[in-house]
Formats: structure tokens, sequence, C-alpha cells
């Protein structure tokens, strides 16, 4: 409307408020009724042949009602005879009036649809990553439940007790018995009660693992192990069980009786990342089962906790297996 008005004052077009207002009202009148029909067409209409059809009778509909009701008017404001107004030149210029009014309804129409459009899939895109959250969420609470399940089936004190009894019973007969029995006592502590929302200290997994490397010796003097257990603070925390898991995977199926071709074990903690490394020679002649907890639950686990803040190299070659595998701690 200010556009229209600076043209006329502009042009020097003497102005006339109230045709110009009369004037106004159709056009305004021609965009609204395009838009409003237009979506109620859409949202009505499924078929797509007879939402073209309905666009086109119904655009021309209105085009031809605002033209006519346009002419009366202009005969009542003007006090003219029908025919003096209505001539081919007033009805053209109306109609192209008209017209455009008509087109900026129809684009907002479907500016309206796109953006509609965008925020569908906005949504959709948002309910799926909701969704995988969600799924990662269930599988923390189901690994939790699992952990807890197996804790449940042991009596910690039974089993601590029994471990003490025969600690003292065997101390001053047997003292390399009982000092396995102590560290067994404490791997299954650590195993039971170590951990924090599936977090424990770096210091007392490294003694999990120490000790556990300790009971396999102490059963066989001819493992042959390069490891250099290093001496973190107790405020480090790590992902439990993923380090002592990685080292039962290398006593279950490495060839550790072999002087010439040792088994290496290397756990370093490098700013904020932990980087664990193992090589082993394959024991051929060792069957054993799998238990389950093995690559997978290592690789799920790592996966719900750091996404892919991880990294883990394996090299299964046909006579040797290397793992390397860094992710971050807590501090």
């Amino acid at each position: 409307m200010l556009y229209e008005l600076f043209v006329a004052y502009y042009a020097r077009i003497p102005i006339r408020p109230l045709n110009m207002l009369v004037a106004f009202v159709f056009n305004a009148a021609v965009f609204y009724c395009v838009w409003l029909s237009f979506n109620w067409i859409r949202k009505v209409i499924k078929h797509r042949d007879l939402i073209i059809i309905l666009y086109v009778v119904t655009g021309a509909g209105i085009l031809a009602s605002a033209i006519a009701v346009k002419l009366i008017a202009e005969t009542v404001i003007e006090h003219k005879p029908f025919a003096e107004v209505a001539t081919r030149m007033h009805i053209a210029t109306l109609q192209m009036r008209f017209v455009y009014f008509a087109i900026m309804g129809v684009t907002y129409s479907l500016a309206q649809l796109s953006q509609s459009r965008q925020k569908e899939v906005y949504q959709h895109k948002l309910d799926k990553v909701t969704m995988a959250q969600e799924q990662v969420r269930l599988q923390k609470i189901a690994i939790q439940s699992d952990l807890d399940l197996i804790k449940s089936q042991i009596n910690p004190h039974f089993l601590f007790n029994t471990l003490g009894f025969l600690y003292s019973q065997t101390y001053n007969v047997l003292p390399k018995v009982a000092q396995s029995i102590l560290m067994l006592s404490d791997i299954m502590r650590h195993a039971l009660s170590g951990t924090k929302n599936g977090f424990s200290t770096l210091d007392g997994e490294l003694t999990y693992i120490k000790d556990y490397i300790r009971i396999h010796q102490d059963r066989n003097d001819r493992i042959f192990l390069n490891y250099s257990p290093q001496e973190y603070p107790d405020t480090i925390e790590v992902i439990s069980m993923v380090l002592i898991t990685l080292v039962e995977n290398l006593f279950k199926h490495g060839l550790l009786n072999r002087p010439d071709q040792p088994a290496i074990l290397s756990i370093e903690l490098n700013g904020d990342r932990l980087t664990y490394y193992s090589f082993n020679y394959k024991n051929a002649n060792r069957k054993t089962e799998s238990n389950r907890i093995g690559m997978a639950y290592i690789q799920q686990r790592l996966l719900d906790e750091y996404g892919n803040n991880f990294e883990l190299e394996i090299k299964n070659e046909e006579l040797t297996y290397e793992c390397r595998l860094t992710f971050p701690v807590k501090f």
C-alpha cells in the first residue's frame, strides 16, 4: 500500500482515498481467498491430479468473482453506468492486477507447505536421534542388569569369609597357596564391588590384572610375559572390566610357555588417554570354550560409553594376535 502511494505521489497521479481503499481491500481479498482455498484443497484432497484441477478452477472463480464485484463497486462509487465502467481495457487491467495478487497467495501457500515439510523432516530426524539415544540408554541398563544379576547370584560375605578362612588355615603350612588365595579374594572383591556406574579406579584395575597374572605364574612357572606394571594415582577412573577381559583373552588363547616367543603386555597413560597393547603367539593346541564375554562385549561397552572417541585395532594373523586399544580416562 505504501509502495503504491509513493508511486502515485511521485507520478503526480491524483489520489482518491476511497477508490484506493476499495482497491486495497479487493487486492487483499484476492490474496487471502487464494491462499485459504489452496490450503483447504491441499488438506482435504489427496489425489494429485484432482488437486491441480481444483487449483485452476478455484483460482479462475476467485478472479472472475473479484472482477465482477469490483466493477459493481466502482459503478456505485463513481455513479456511472455499468457498461461505461466495464470496458475491455479496464477488465484487462483488473485481471492483470488480481492475477498478480493471486500469484502472491499461491507463493505464500507453497512457502508454508515447504516450511511445514521442513519441520516434519527435522522432527523425523529428531525422533530418530531420540530413539537412538533411548536405545543406547536401554542397552546400558541391560548390561548393568546382567552384571547385577551375576553379582546377585553370589553371596559376597559367604565368599570372602570362606576365602579368609582358607587363607588363615593354609598360611603357616602352605604360604604360597595362602598368598594365591588372598590374591583371588582381592580379585573377586574388585569384580563384585569395585565398580561404580560402570567405572573403577585405574589403580584398582591394574592391581586386579597384576594379581591375575601372579596367580597364573604361581600355577605355572613357565609363563613368559613381558609386562612392567605402572603405578598411577587412585583418582584416575577407567571403564571397568575391559582391560582385564583383554588380559584374560591373552592367557586363554595365547602361547605363553615358550621363552623364545614371549607375550607382550603394556598399559600406559598418555595425557588423558590410556593405551592397552598386547601381542602373543597363538596356542593352536589349546581348546577353550567361549563364555561370550569377549571382543564383541568390549566393543559394545566402549561404543556405548565413548561413541567414536576410542581406537581399537586388532591384527589377527595365522600365528599371532595383536591388540591395541586407546580410550579416554576420567580424573
